[in-house]
Formats: structure tokens, sequence, C-alpha cells
């Protein structure tokens, strides 16, 4: 195994187990509280959503990246397979990247209009049915250009990671570059943009002292987005950038950094992402926290040494038979 090659099976190794944890912690905790977290909040039904499709791709995607690290093999040696693999890759990478990308948007309208939120024709028009767009529109793209080309023939190579990758992002110039432009570098563009925008208003409103906003109650879902569109854009924007270059001018700008790191960088998206929502969710960052106090003190008391009780043992003494003076 190469040395870079070891060098991310350890990386992807050591963070999918805490990230899965984690995973499960916010699952419970939106089971738990489902009509105060899920019904009675809709601005958290993109966040769950995110979590789903990252749990997703935690479970499928990064195991067969895993396998292919350990042994430089794809995992099943079958055509099927890698159109699986390949199908999987995409369409769970873009749903996470588009449900940001709404969620950046979205986050003006709960923020600044949140009583036209409350209106359920709004609700459905403006969360529900972007959010199913979000859901479904990549996986069916996908569906069309991976398991049923028609413009080329994938050729897949089971000794490369994605088996090489689908065929219509090299040979059909038209749909690879609007593959790359419109899923991947617009949403990018949108997060960044969506969240000056956003630093923008809050600060022109907290100058403003208007009370209509309960800042308080919004701050929480201004972090969140902050915190997750952060992720994207440290782990996703250089990608992008050098695709957008290559696209568009240079074929071969920066190909090795981008083969090699970059679209490896995008894995740990997943990796953090439930980090991240939890840090976001101050209640369960206290029952966390709760529940290691009360987990130390357990130990501690476990733990604890008592000093030995001391005994005193008095030795006979034993004089001679015949003692003489």
């Amino acid at each position: 195994m190469a040395a870079l090659q070891l060098i991310k099976y350890i990386l992807l190794q050591i963070t999918i187990g805490p990230s899965i944890i984690c995973d499960l912690i916010v699952f419970i905790y939106f089971i738990i509280h489902w009509r105060k977290a899920i019904i009675r909040a809709p601005q958290n039904h993109v966040i769950l959503c995110l979590l789903i499709a990252s749990f997703i791709q935690k479970s499928t995607d990064i195991i067969f990246h895993l396998y292919f690290l350990r042994w430089t093999v794809v995992l099943v040696e079958t055509y099927n397979f890698c159109v699986l693999w390949n199908w999987l890759n995409y369409s769970l990478y873009c749903i996470n990247l588009h449900l940001t990308t709404w969620c950046c948007i979205e986050r003006h309208l709960f923020v600044f209009h949140s009583q036209i939120m409350k209106n359920k024709q709004y609700l459905i028009l403006f969360h529900y049915i972007p959010l199913i767009i979000c859901l479904l529109y990549t996986p069916m793209f996908y569906l069309r250009f991976i398991v049923f080309p028609s413009a080329c023939t994938n050729d897949w190579d089971y000794h490369v990671v994605y088996c090489g990758g689908a065929c219509f992002s090299f040979y059909d110039q038209f749909w690879g570059m609007f593959d790359w432009l419109f899923h991947y570098g617009t949403p990018v563009f949108i997060i960044s943009f969506a969240n000056f925008i956003l630093f923008c208003r809050v600060i022109w409103q907290k100058f403003q002292q208007q009370r209509a906003i309960n800042w308080k109650r919004q701050r929480q879902t201004i972090i969140q987005l902050l915190l997750i569109s952060c992720l994207f854009l440290v782990f996703g924007f250089p990608s992008v950038i050098v695709g957008c270059i290559q696209l568009l001018w240079m074929p071969t700008f920066a190909s090795d950094v981008q083969n090699n790191y970059f679209f490896f960088a995008g894995c740990f998206i997943n990796q953090f992402l439930p980090f991240v929502i939890i840090s976001s969710l101050p209640k369960i960052v206290m029952k966390l926290k709760a529940f290691i106090r009360q987990c130390k003190r357990h130990c501690c008391h476990s733990l604890q040494i008592y000093p030995a009780l001391t005994r005193t043992v008095v030795r006979e003494q034993t004089f001679p038979h015949n003692y003489t003076n």
C-alpha cells in the first residue's frame, strides 16, 4: 500500500466510527423530541435530510472507499457494482450540497420572514417543494447518465477508485460541463453569496435595532447554517475552483492535486457533518456534558482507593527454660 493511500485509509478509518456514533446521537435526539424538533420546527427538516443522506453515504460509499484503499481493488469486480458505487457517490454528494444550498436561501425566509413561513401555502411552496426537488433531482439525473448512458459506454477499471468514474463526465462534453458547473460550481457560489448576504442583513438589522426579530431564538438557526456552510466551503470549494478552471480554460490545471487531494477531501464533509450538527444543538451538548460528568463521577467512585486498616501484631516474648542470673 502506497504511503499516500495508507494515510487516506487511516484518516477515513479513525473518523468514520466517531462520526457514525454522532449520527446515532442526533437521530436519537430527533426521535425523542420529534414533536418539538421536527413537527414544530420545519427549519430542522433540511438538517435531518442532510444527516440521513450523510449516514447512507458513510454506510455505503465510504465503506467501499475504505475497502479500495486497503486492498487497491473495488469491493465487487462487476459492472453493476461500479454503476451502483458511482450512482451513490454522485447522487448523495449532490443531495447534501443542494440541501445545504437551499438551506442557505431558506434561512433568509425563516429569519426575516418568519410570519410568512407560518402560512401553510407558503410553507409548501418555499419549503417542502424545494426539499423534495433537492432529494429527487440529482438521483434521477445520474440514473439517466450513469445507469443508462447514451453518448458513451462505461468502461470500468476495477483497480482505480470509483472504477475510474462515469463516462459521461469525460466523453460527453455538454453534459459533463453542465454537471460540473450546475451541480457543483453553482451551489458552492450560492452558499458563499447567501451566507455573506445573511451576515450583512443580520448586522444591518441589529444596527437598526428592529425588535420584530427574536435574535435569541434565531441565533441557533444562523450559527447552525454558518457551521454547515463552512464545512462545505472548506472541503469542497478548492475542488470546485480547480474543476471550473479545468473545464473553461486549462484542462490539465493542478490535475494531480485535484485527483489525489481535493476529491478525497470531499469525503470529510460527511465525516464531520454530525459533529457540526451536534455543536449547533445546545440541548444535545448540555446532555452530553452532563452524561460525561456522570460517567467521570462513577469512574472516580469505582476507582477510589481506601486506606488499608493498620493491624498491630503483638509477638509473645519467649525465654529459655533454664534461665539463670
